[in-house]
């Protein structure tokens, strides 16, 4: 019996090692280390065999520099008042954390005209809704100590028509802030009245009307009765003055009134509306009625009637009306600019008293016409800041990233004046690359733009940014489909540069509705936390902007969710200098050239002599794709991949890591 049971082993020995390919059956698999896929499953060479990651273990260092921007009103609410605050916020550094970000930005902090704080009426100062100047601080204090970094954003273009140097400069021809601003006295496009000056803005006048020619007779008097009448025709003036006249024949009207009008006045047939022509004024903004002549009325038009001698000043607004444009003077000597002394006056404030660590500077494009102006006044105003901040005992240099809002070519200029800008292009080509299901340009694209910025400025910091404040979400522009929101966030976590995550994008909150004809509101809605700190929707916000997302709550309990592929990726980003500060290099087999594999987006990322693989099938279906690469292990994965012999099997819309040996 014994002599067939060794048989028996010895025909069983020779099975395994046949199936096995020869190799040694307890190492098969790669768990050496120097097979491809080592440490993750292998298997024989006739099946496929899912990957696991099996990154190392994260030592807390936050390498990464992935920066997450908040809508304070929108965020976080502590006082049930149904808008976000800064003590909302301090509450929910625990969630930011666990994202692995290691810098904040708030939206404008300051009083301002409107919710979203762009149009600033104060730049010293917070917002009292979102709480006191100590709630600020203590958010800065608490953030500080979890190793997160603050970053304000700072409008330097225009400020509010509530700000008290505008509403000086606009009725004050010797204001000290009339050249603050721009104002001249013809108008144009982009310019809006903001005053006028006559010979005639009081005192006591009649006015007579002559409704079959439609004209208007102004004379001087010694008394006013200010009687009204029941004609059904108004004179307006002032400030909301609304005076009836008296029927005096057919078709004729006179009032007496104590007149006092900076504006001039108009005729109206209804006080209720100012439309079908109930207006009527002067034919254009130029002609001028003088006493005693009679001026013919006009409802087309219908400028402000104003008397000979008349002087209308205008102001420059290149977002509107409410927001006027800020003037610097000279570019070459800006420094010395009272305008830029006012508003870097507050910035260093920022940093000195609040201890702020950076800057967000919104549309540095327009603040001149010229984009080198504009550069030249960036370099001013960083050098201000950041002598500012080291002046602090800071040894490093302070933050500062630009919005841009164009193709990589006209950012790239802009790295000349500020060490950071807005890359909108990643989030351009990486929409057109999921939309299309093509990833093989990708890289490629990337590279060229990285190529573009480093002529300007040898460290460059990319800002790589999905979607922001400004543009339709993340999961709107991707149809709601959280496959590719996932794989989305998963591109932007393994590219090179510093990447940005708009608040709510770590869950794919979908509005549903594109901004265009609601508003910008659509994507600044609330965070849905599924607790009592989920701000209030308001006639500002939709309120089905976040109900359609799953909350917070549901999310982390969730592992496959998108909270958790963020986190997942964010750690991984953070534990491997190769993905968190690494360099991005083509892939010598997956990349523009290969129509073979049009799906794959690949790339190398390496610092020093760590070398990482990335690879994402950005297609709807499963790819196999071989592989020559030495790899050590898998260390991030996004849906399934497997592995036979040295090919990988990725299902659609899967992502993988690789640590090189």
């Amino acid at each position: 019996m014994k002599k067939y049971w060794n048989l028996f082993y010895l025909l069983a020995l020779v099975v395994v090692t046949a199936c096995s390919g020869g190799d040694d059956p307890i190492n098969n698999g790669g768990n050496n280390g120097n097979n491809n896929g080592g440490g993750n499953g292998g298997g024989s060479i006739n099946t496929w065999t899912a990957l696991n990651a099996s990154p190392d273990t994260w030592d807390n260092n936050k390498r990464a520099d992935i920066t997450y921007q908040i809508l304070v009103y929108s965020f976080a609410d502590s006082n049930n008042d149904g808008i976000g605050d800064f003590k909302g916020i301090q509450d929910k550094l625990d969630y930011i954390n666990s994202l692995g970000v290691d810098a904040i930005w708030l939206s404008p902090i300051h009083p301002a005209d409107s919710y979203h704080g762009y149009d600033v009426t104060d730049y010293t100062t917070v917002n009292k809704a979102y709480g006191s100047e100590s709630d600020f601080k203590s958010l800065v204090d608490a953030a500080h100590a979890k190793g997160i970094r603050v970053y304000l954003d700072f409008v330097l273009n225009h400020t509010g028509t509530g700000h008290p140097w505008f509403k000086d400069a606009k009725t004050n021809e010797e204001s000290k802030y009339r050249n603050y601003y721009f104002f001249n006295e013809t108008g144009g496009n982009g310019w809006y009245e903001a005053s006028s000056s006559s010979s005639l803005t009081s005192g006591k006048l009649k006015f007579v009307l002559d409704w079959s020619k439609k004209t208007v007779t102004v004379t001087k008097v010694s008394s006013a009765d200010n009687k009204e009448g029941d004609g059904g025709i108004w004179l307006y003036f002032g400030d909301d003055v609304k005076k009836q006249f008296q029927k005096t024949g057919d078709n004729t009207y006179e009032i007496t009134v104590d007149y006092n009008s900076s504006w001039g006045f108009l005729i109206r047939t209804s006080i209720s509306t100012w439309d079908d022509g109930t207006k009527y004024g002067a034919p254009s903004s130029s002609d001028q009625i003088s006493l005693g002549k009679a001026f013919a009325l006009d409802n087309k038009t219908a400028a402000d009637i104003k008397f000979a001698g008349s002087k209308t000043w205008y102001y420059y607004g290149a977002f509107g009306s409410w927001m006027p444009d800020l003037n610097y003077g000279n570019p070459s000597n800006v420094s010395s600019n009272a305008t830029f002394k006012a508003v870097a006056a507050a910035g260093n404030n920022w940093i000195e008293k609040f201890g702020i660590d950076g800057f967000r500077l919104d549309a540095v494009k327009h603040i001149y016409d010229s984009r080198n102006d504009n550069v030249n006044f960036l370099k001013a105003w960083y050098n201000e800041m950041n002598k500012t901040y080291k002046a602090q005992g800071y040894t490093d240099d302070i933050y500062m990233v630009g919005e841009c809002l164009a193709e990589h070519n006209e950012v790239a200029p802009y790295y000349a004046g500020l060490p950071a800008m807005f890359e909108f292009s990643f989030w351009y080509r990486l929409m057109w690359a999921l939309s299309n299901k093509t990833g093989m340009y990708f890289a490629k694209d990337i590279l060229s733009y990285q190529s573009e910025y480093a002529r300007y400025n040898s460290k460059y910091i990319e800002a790589t940014k999905l979607s922001n404040h400004d543009e339709d979400r993340t999961a709107y522009v991707l149809n709601g489909n959280v496959n590719w929101c996932k794989q989305a966030g998963a591109v932007l976590l393994t590219s090179q540069g510093h990447p940005y995550i708009y608040y709510g994008e770590e869950l794919a909150v979908n509005p549903k509705t594109t901004k265009e004809g609601n508003g910008d509101e659509f994507n600044r809605g609330p965070l849905p936390w599924g607790d009592s700190y989920a701000t209030k929707p308001n006639a500002v916000f939709n309120k089905n902007v976040s109900s359609n997302t799953d909350n917070v709550t549901t999310q982390v309990n969730n592992e496959s969710s998108i909270l958790n592929v963020y986190r997942t990726f964010t750690k991984l980003r953070n534990t491997y200098p190769a993905l968190a500060t690494g360099v991005m290099t083509k892939h010598g087999t997956y990349n523009e050239n290969n129509s073979a594999f049009p799906t794959i987006a690949a790339w190398y990322m390496t610092e020093g002599s760590q070398k990482i693989l990335v690879l994402h099938n950005l297609g709807g279906t499963s790819v196999e794709v071989p592989l020559s690469d030495n790899i050590n292990k898998v260390i991030g994965l996004l849906n399934t991949v497997e592995k036979k012999d040295n090919t990988y099997r990725m299902s659609a819309n899967s992502s993988v890591v690789f640590l090189l040996n």
